[in-house]
């Protein structure tokens, strides 16, 4: 009989597991987005959420580009930038697991271009030369630089200094990168056999982030020079102020050190009194070589071939144009590696020469009177 009742017990215990084990499955799920790709915008909410189809609860888990980013059902997933997203979403039990993958494409956002924009410069957001004989004057002061605002045919001048002072300014829309050039900026330089070119580099940047400030990575757009062997990239130079009318010393990342001399026509610090920092300054970028000389009695600064704002460039047809111009398909990364831009909406400009010059002429320091986006007729 004991033996009859235990037999019995471990039937009923077999059969009792048997049909717990049939009533439970994996996680049947009714996800809230369907499908495995889609479209978002930068800084807007896109909820994710995942239920059950049969009344069984389970475990949550979401990935963000293979990070943990919730173990709730929902996710809401709000992009600070542009980019490609991958968003995973695991459930699990003791029995079984079910997973979903989304591929999520933030574009760039974009300022459309409507009947009311300009194709002139609407705003000027950072100015800091670096020393020069014009700085601290009308030429070299933060309210000189907001006249470059607006059609260059009434608008002022801006000087940026030695090697490296820049300027940053945009449009009210996303200027467009279309077929040829995109973009024209004016300066002063002077043609013929007498030749005085200021070079500036330009750089742009896209809004990746949407926050309509300059704060985001920004591409050179390469030009002839480039890939001079004369050209030092990621060159850096450190001036120091002198506090007063004397020549402003700076040292550099190559292991060399000059100064940058005063003129009697420009008594005054050269050294910008409104840089945030006024004992030392900083500036960075491709440092192109010198084109310094003499034709007869005359002092010279050749100009580059093409891809340089205040620059008589043959190739650019300045003579012609009376402008320098730019194509956005020339945009290259830190690297030298060729990125493709479908817009941009900062423009950066920096004199690319650190070249001295005399106490008669002054330094090379690139002029800026105002720019232009070429697809606006």
């Amino acid at each position: 009989m004991k033996k009859s009742y235990l037999i019995l017990t471990l039937c009923l215990a077999t059969l009792m597991f048997s049909c717990k084990k049939d009533n439970e499955a994996a996680p049947d799920v009714n996800l809230s987005v369907k499908g495995e790709t889609m479209t978002a915008k930068v800084n807007t909410k896109v909820a994710f959420s995942a239920g059950t189809n049969n009344g069984k609860g389970f475990n949550h888990q979401w990935k963000l580009d293979g990070k943990v980013v919730s173990t709730a059902y929902n996710f809401d997933f709000i992009p600070t930038q542009a980019g490609t997203y991958v968003i995973e979403y695991t459930a699990s039990n003791n029995v079984g697991a079910f997973s979903h993958k989304y591929t999520v494409t933030v574009p760039v956002p974009v300022v459309a271009i409507t009947p009311n924009s300009t194709k002139f410069i609407t705003t000027v957001f950072e100015y800091l030369p670096a020393p020069g004989q014009f700085i601290n004057e009308s030429l070299g002061s933060l309210a000189g630089a907001q006249k470059i605002i607006g059609d260059v045919s009434q608008t002022g001048l801006v000087s940026l200094g030695g090697f490296g002072g820049y300027i940053i300014f945009g449009f009210d829309h996303s200027v467009v990168n279309n077929t040829g050039a995109d973009l024209a900026i004016y300066g002063n330089p002077i043609g013929g056999t007498t030749p005085w070119a200021e070079p500036g580099i330009v750089m742009v940047s896209q809004d990746v982030n949407g926050n309509g400030k300059p704060d985001d990575e920004w591409y050179e757009l390469a030009g002839s020079e480039y890939n001079n062997p004369l050209t030092i990239k990621n060159y850096e130079i450190t001036y120091t102020n002198p506090k007063g009318f004397a020549n402003v010393s700076w040292m550099d990342n190559q292991g060399n050190s000059g100064t940058y001399d005063v003129n009697n026509f420009h008594k005054h610090n050269f050294y910008p009194e409104f840089a945030p920092d006024q004992e030392k300054l900083t500036l960075k970028g491709t440092l192109l070589p010198s084109t310094w000389g003499k034709n007869g009695s005359i002092f010279i600064n050749n100009a580059f071939s093409l891809g340089y704002t205040d620059s008589w460039s043959i190739d650019d047809d300045y003579a012609t144009k009376r402008y320098n111009s730019f194509d956005l398909d020339w945009a290259v990364d830190k690297t030298g590696k060729k990125i493709a831009l479908n817009t941009i909406d900062f423009v950066k400009v920096y004199t690319g020469q650190r070249e001295k010059g005399n106490t008669l002429l002054g330094e090379i320091s690139t002029e800026v009177k105002g720019a232009m986006d070429l697809g606006i007729k």
